[in-house]
């Protein structure tokens, strides 16, 4: 417990009235435990480095009386104990008080960051509906022009600022609420189909092959979730074009290895300078050559992935190029 911040010449007046009544009572009479007011009066105004000094400063007084005015004469050992364990109190209340600031301190710090994320929130969501209504009006709107390059390149545009936008509530639902899976049978290769089907027309406006690979023509199949597993894999090639120069591939390999899929997108660009899955897997994280994404794109990459208790890791190709792969555990229910 501590009390409201009170002028300090006035805790050291108190201070030195209590020293005054030590001084003028007999050493068996110990007083010094009313050094405990100013410790709380005073506990607010000091840092831990301060309130340790003090405690010397109140501890110092306490035993000044075993001399002064008068040398102890006889009971020694029991006065001397009396006034030890005085001090043994005055510690443990600074210490206490120290705990206690500290805490008050930390749950401060706590219910800002709270305040920040809640309005980061609402920012993130009034913003992000805000610039998505527009988005959606300009793609109704070229429904009614003519086709054309100018029209194809402006709805390539718009889409893209679309998906920017659900990757940026995709990101912030799944840091507020986790990733809320709806698990059911799907077809692994069905899904690449239809994520290479989104991606095509971007690759195609930059002269990019998307090419699908796969290994057996066995089943296919696996119990997770589809949509997100789609985005997962649209996320991937999407940064593979990013990083693709005209007239290049992007490969997209399903394998399957024992008890697992192996998700495998590979490009022909530079490749990762730095292969550091820590930094590229991140929020907002940047490869580093210099790519102009958000860096949305991998870090909800990577929360897929691990929702469905798999992994996602890179590398860079033998032949050049970068390499991205993910573990996919074939669940059942």
């Amino acid at each position: 417990m501590t009390f409201g911040a009170l002028p300090i010449g006035l805790v050291w007046a108190i201070w030195l009235l209590i020293l005054l009544l030590e001084l003028a009572t007999p050493p068996g009479v110990v007083v010094g435990i009313l050094f405990v007011v100013p410790l709380l009066l005073g506990a607010s105004q000091r840092n831990p480095r301060q309130a340790w000094r003090f405690l010397l400063i109140c501890c110092g007084a306490t035993l000044l009386n075993l001399v002064v005015p008068l040398p102890v004469q006889q009971n020694l050992v029991a006065v001397l104990l009396d006034r030890c364990l005085v001090c043994l109190s005055l510690v443990v209340t600074t210490v206490l008080l120290i705990r206690n600031r500290t805490l008050q301190r930390q749950r401060l710090d706590l219910a800002v960051d709270l305040a920040q994320a809640q309005l980061r929130g609402d920012v993130i969501a009034t913003l992000a509906h805000d610039l998505k209504t527009p988005v959606l009006g300009t793609l109704a709107s070229l429904a009614v022009l003519e086709p054309g390059p100018a029209v194809e390149a402006i709805r390539s545009s718009q889409q893209r600022c679309l998906r920017l936008i659900d990757d940026l509530l995709q990101v912030f639902r799944a840091e507020q609420e986790g990733l809320a899976l709806q698990r059911q049978p799907c077809d692994l290769l069905a899904i690449a189909h239809a994520a290479i089907s989104t991606v095509e027309p971007i690759a195609t406006q930059r002269q990019i092959a998307l090419v699908l690979r796969q290994q057996g023509q066995g089943d296919h199949g696996l119990t997770a979730d589809g949509p997100l597993l789609q985005r997962l894999m649209e996320n991937l090639l999407l940064n593979a074009v990013h990083h693709s120069l005209r007239g290049q591939r992007v490969w997209l390999q399903l394998s399957r290895q024992h008890d697992h899929w192996l998700v495998d997108v590979r490009d022909s660009g530079q490749g990762f300078p730095s292969v550091d899955d820590a930094r590229l897997f991140q929020r907002f994280g940047q490869a580093g050559n210099g790519s102009r994404g958000t860096g949305l794109g991998l870090y909800l990459c990577r929360l897929i992935s691990e929702a469905h208790g798999g992994s996602i890791s890179v590398c860079n190709a033998p032949g050049g190029g970068g390499r991205v792969v993910v573990q996919l555990p074939l669940w059942r229910p």
